[in-house]
């Protein structure tokens, strides 16, 4: 069981901190858009695209759900990472029940 907890855990950690790491630096490029250059026309259409990807809509198509599968991803990572070290508690507190009982 631990095994399989643990698999779950490292994938959607993996899976969930891409698409943290994509919105973390959409965000910070659309907060700071001189790093992309403000003026020219390339550098407005690098901002749509940005903006596009960080609100989850690219043209007609909406990408919403990547969003929400971020946050599932972090729903699960928290979920199982509790359940791991209450496991991990458990089991120490147990050993030391037998080295003193």
């Amino acid at each position: 069981m631990f095994k399989y907890l643990r698999m779950i855990h490292y994938t959607a950690g993996l899976v969930g901190s891409i698409i943290v790491l994509l919105m973390a630096v959409t965000g910070i490029l659309l907060n700071h858009r001189t790093l992309i250059g403000y003026s020219s026309k390339t550098s407005m259409r690098m901002q749509e695209l940005i903006f596009a990807l960080h609100s989850g809509n690219i043209g007609n198509t909406s990408i919403v759900w990547v969003t929400d599968l971020g946050a599932i991803c972090m729903i699960v990572l928290s979920i199982s990472g509790i359940w791991m070290w209450i496991s991990f508690v458990l089991k120490i507190r147990k050993g030391k029940r037998r080295r003193n009982g």
